[in-house]
């Protein structure tokens, strides 16, 4: 049976380091991200199931799965479900996030500073 990528029990010659056990903020752009799953999912336009969720992140490949965070992972995921399912293109997804990098100026880092 293959291991799934979010499966990393008995990895030999890994350190994934200790689990920080402290609160923090929320930059904005996560706190949205929660929204938008909300509006797309189960309980809101219901485009995106958590199954459908769960999958796509499971689909995303290790190396593309452990170099995003939690909520960029969550959003990708609803990304290529969206795609998947022709709701959008992924060269509309493309250009709409040019214009935005674009309209927001020099880049931040993941925590909104």
């Amino acid at each position: 049976m293959k291991k799934s990528v979010n499966d990393i029990g008995g990895e030999h010659g890994t350190d994934w380091g200790p689990i920080p056990m402290t609160d923090k903020e929320l930059p904005d752009w996560a706190k949205l991200s929660i929204a938008l799953r909300g509006a797309l999912g189960d309980n809101g336009a219901r485009l995106v199931s958590l199954h459908e969720g769960r999958r796509a992140r499971e689909e995303m490949g290790y190396e593309r799965y452990h170099a995003l965070g939690y909520f960029e992972m969550g959003m990708q995921a609803i990304c290529d479900i969206l795609v998947q399912k022709g709701i959008v293109t992924g060269e509309e997804v493309d250009k709409r996030i040019g214009k935005l990098r674009a309209e927001a100026g020099p880049k931040r880092d993941r925590d909104g500073s």
